[in-house]
């Protein structure tokens, strides 16, 4: 019997830095996006007690990440295993989880029906260019950033989204008159993209 016999999406929430597995919750009710089912991930790399990381390390010594990696490779065969296509599945991510989908989708042979980094960055930008993989270029991306944003400034996304145009990625870059947040007022853009974007 399938489990989720109303939704026709599932979304992957993936928190900031020093979030966890409750972070998203609250948006993913605000948002209540109609026959979409929610996954909530939790970083791998403890921080603190109840806060979390998707990177370790530093500049010096090197990032680690493929533990967060392999993460989102499990949660989306599982989803696969429950019936969504890869193309009903979307990675959303705030701040730090906006830079982690940001990296993984470009290194994967395959597409999703699409990633919303809000908030986020590339770290590496030529190094990302030489990473993207082209399976990966079906997925369509919905950039959010606050131009009010002073933690990561809006210029971050905009770059991200010239190089991810440029790699041949449907691309939206949306600027809300926010900071560092995600803007509940992006919801019908959300169900939007999410609509436009199954293929």
């Amino acid at each position: 019997m399938n489990e989720y016999p109303i939704s026709q999406a599932a979304m992957i929430a993936v928190h900031g830095w020093k979030g966890n597995q409750s972070s998203m919750k609250p948006i993913a009710k605000a948002f209540s996006i109609e026959k979409t089912q929610w996954t909530f991930l939790q970083a791998p790399y403890t921080v603190s007690e109840d806060q979390f990381s998707w990177f370790e390390g530093d500049e010096e010594v090197g990032w680690k990440y493929q533990e967060s990696f392999d993460l989102l490779t499990k949660t989306i065969s599982d989803l696969n295993k429950k019936g969504f296509s890869n193309s009903n599945i979307f990675l959303l991510g705030f701040s730090q989880g906006a830079c982690l989908i940001m990296e993984y989708i470009i290194r994967q042979e395959f597409s999703l029906g699409g990633i919303i980094p809000i908030a986020g960055f590339i770290g590496q930008k030529e190094q990302f260019k030489s990473n993207i993989k082209p399976g990966s270029r079906n997925t369509s991306v919905l950039l959010i950033h606050g131009e009010k944003d002073e933690v990561v400034l809006p210029e971050e996304s905009r770059i991200a989204s010239e190089l991810f145009s440029e790699a041949g990625f449907k691309t939206e870059l949306l600027s809300p008159s926010v900071g560092h947040k995600i803007p509940i007022q992006i919801k019908g853009i959300i169900e939007d993209f999410i609509s436009e974007a199954q293929h």
